[in-house]
């Protein structure tokens, strides 16, 4: 990081930014295929959720006092979001068990969400930039919507069964996803420069986990004969 950083201070961010990274992608693999509810799974993932919430603490104090980037901004409440609506499903086994700070997440996130999505039409308005808009566009649809889901779920006093469960899984791995996105796209411009598609880099994770995602949801909705 020689030579990225303003000060002292400036550099202690960005190193804790980076091991905060780091971290989440090795405890997010071993969480992944730990035995669900196992010790390892339990540990890895709780240590995965910190380090989730230092990468946002620091995106946070990077943005807003070093170089301010709407763009990643967003992006930061987007990772951090889902890590958190996934850890809270499990202490919210009633969808409309809720504190007052999974309510403001929860709106926050819709604002961050439309945020993303203005951004994304201003960019094809101002800039012509169609890749850019993309990715303000899916990030920004896949933000609002889960967050609008946790805002109507608060209210259900019906729900599905193992709901939590579900929850859980699809949020985490959502949070897992924009992580490697971000480790991704830090380090493969160095390797691959696909120039006006490099946006591609932004969304290849997306499209590849996805489809794991749902794969596991009618696995385990199977197990639990649903």
């Amino acid at each position: 990081m020689s030579g990225n950083y303003e000060n002292s201070f400036h550099y202690f961010i960005l190193l804790l930014h980076v091991i905060g990274g780091i971290v989440s992608l090795i405890k997010a693999l071993i969480a992944l295929f730990a035995r669900k509810g196992g010790t390892l799974h339990k540990k890895s993932g709780l240590i995965y959720f910190w380090s989730m919430f230092i990468i946002f603490l620091t995106a946070l104090i990077l943005v807003i006092f070093f170089k301010f980037r709407f763009f990643l901004f967003a992006i930061s409440i987007f990772s951090f979001f889902m890590a958190f609506t996934g850890y809270r499903a499990l202490k919210r086994k009633k969808p409309n068990e809720v504190e007052w700070f999974d309510k403001v997440v929860a709106y926050i996130g819709v604002l961050s969400g439309l945020g993303l999505i203005g951004y994304g039409i201003w960019s094809i308005v101002k800039h012509n930039s169609y890749g850019f808009a993309s990715i303000c566009l899916v990030f920004g649809f896949l933000l609002t919507a889960n967050a609008y889901k946790d805002i109507k779920h608060f209210k259900k006093k019906e729900y599905e069964k193992m709901w939590w469960w579900f929850h859980h899984l699809n949020m985490m791995c959502a949070s897992f996803i924009s992580a490697v996105t971000a480790f991704l796209v830090n380090r493969i411009y160095t390797i691959i420069d696909l120039g006006d598609y490099n946006f591609i880099f932004w969304l290849l994770p997306t499209f590849i986990m996805v489809p794991l995602m749902n794969k596991w949801n009618r696995y385990y909705k199977k197990k639990f004969k649903m």
